[in-house]
């Protein structure tokens, strides 16, 4: 570091905050997408999805070190750029998660289904308790947060 906290490549690159700060996001994006990628070629099955396809070992072996490529240079362009790294507290992940699981839950009822047409009652009678179901199991991990929190 030259000159208190600006060296010569930053003073040379004459960069505003507004413009680090909006590189940041986009270099975290592309992050975001190379993980996903990773995590897609490791085969990834959930509940209601899966990748489906599948690629050779040496495709997938060069794209694994093509991709930590991409995430080494991203690395070196967040330490010369001093990008800020975006550091978020893992109960806010979670508490963001759990209300857009609440939002997303409530929509599913019945209730907010109208908007496809008229909701057959016997899907009311299936789907509403099921639901309250899963809202109470959300209820559960969100105590479970509040608990940690204490």
């Amino acid at each position: 570091m030259e000159d208190g906290n600006e060296t010569a490549f930053e003073r040379a690159l004459s960069t505003s905050p507004h413009h680090l700060n909006g590189l940041a996001a986009r270099m975290l994006v592309l992050e975001k997408d190379c993980r996903e990628i990773e995590r897609a070629l490791g085969g990834c099955k959930g509940v209601l999805y899966e990748y489906a396809g599948d690629l050779p070992e040496g495709s997938k072996t060069r794209m694994r070190a093509t991709l930590a490529e991409i995430l080494n240079a991203l690395d070196s362009i967040r330490l010369e750029l001093r990008l800020p790294r975006q550091v978020i507290g893992l109960d806010k992940v979670i508490e963001a998660r759990i209300s857009h699981m609440w939002v997303t839950m409530h929509e599913s009822k019945s209730s907010g289904l109208r908007g496809y047409g008229a909701v057959p009652e016997e899907l009311g009678r299936y789907l509403d308790p099921r639901i309250d179901g899963l809202l109470a199991l959300l209820a559960r991990l969100q105590e479970a947060l509040r608990e940690s929190k204490t």
